[in-house]
């Protein structure tokens, strides 16, 4: 049998009527290598368009660079997840002597998720567990009360009259973990910026990573995780604040949230469209206490996952 030229397959083919499909190409964004740490001085600072890439149905991610006058002093990746078409979950695996921790990539490969960021801070005695509340597919583990805490991320009720996402603000919404319908949901602090535009938290100092949980004013869930070390807490919701005052109203937060950051400020995407990875590298105690580690990719016991709903 004689095997056709290029040119007579492609005839063939085109006289079938079909060509083979074309693969798509993952986009691999690679986080930025930040190797200084700037000053905490916060002057002129604005942050580059958002760019909202679909991740899928209903998940976008952005990556925003943030500049003082013409320095750039950090990048900050963004998820916006719409409640109705993804679902969210929290894991932990505080066991006591059986904790099993992973780095986020372990944790994405483990559970599936198409995009994961570390969830709470975590005690050292005893190891690994949450120092607030977490709720895992209704199971509740760490403190049921904890004094500190001043908001809450909850998900998947097992009832319809609530939202199916949410960003509770302990000054304004109540809780109460004994009859609560949610099944995933991780309590934290302090709320960075609220629904009255307030920024409230102290302003400290310390400069880190941060992953930081918010509520749009759509209703969208929106993770944050910044690659470099520019921010202190009260900058950050000094930036989702003044990001909501732009032309375009910028990132439009309700309320804010911080996570664990330092080296726990990881964000893990992974879809057929985009592949995203940043993991900690800064954490500072204030002017001359830098306690950063460069390449260092921490096991955590806790993260959340973004999960296309079915």
């Amino acid at each position: 049998m004689n095997t056709p030229d290029r040119r007579t397959f492609m005839k063939l083919i085109l006289a079938a009527g079909t060509l083979p499909k074309a693969v798509s190409a993952i986009e691999t964004i690679a986080a930025n290598e930040f190797r200084k740490l700037p000053s905490t001085d916060y002057r002129n600072i604005f942050h580059s368009k958002i760019d909202w890439k679909p991740v899928h149905d209903g998940l976008e991610f952005a990556r925003v660079d943030v500049y003082r006058d013409r320095e750039h002093v950090d990048t900050v990746a963004a998820l916006r997840v719409n409640p109705e078409k993804n679902t969210l979950r929290a894991f932990n695996s505080y066991e006591g002597q059986n904790t099993i921790v992973r780095t986020i990539e372990e944790w994405q490969r483990l559970t599936g998720a198409t995009a994961m960021v570390n969830s709470a801070q975590y005690m050292a005695d005893p190891a690994y567990m949450p120092c607030a509340l977490v709720i895992t597919d209704g199971r509740q583990k760490g403190p049921k009360i904890n004094k500190t805490v001043r908001g809450m991320l909850v998900a998947e009720p097992s009832t319809d009259n609530v939202p199916r996402m949410d960003l509770l603000d302990f000054n304004y919404d109540t809780f109460d973990h004994k009859n609560t319908p949610y099944t995933q949901g991780v309590q934290h602090w302090p709320i960075l910026l609220d629904r009255e535009g307030k920024i409230k938290v102290q302003n400290k100092l310390w400069q880190a990573n941060r992953t930081v949980v918010a509520k749009d004013f759509d209703k969208n869930i929106l993770l944050f995780t910044a690659e470099g070390g520019f921010f202190t807490l009260f900058n950050f919701g000094r930036f989702l604040k003044e990001s909501n005052a732009r032309p375009d109203k910028g990132f439009k937060v309700h309320t804010a949230m911080n996570m664990d950051g330092g080296y726990e400020a990881d964000m893990v995407v992974r879809s057929p469209k985009l592949s995203y990875t940043t993991y900690g590298e800064f954490e500072t105690y204030g002017p001359g206490r830098d306690a950063t580690v460069f390449d260092w990719k921490i096991r955590i016991p806790g993260v959340i996952g973004v999960f296309p709903r079915t």
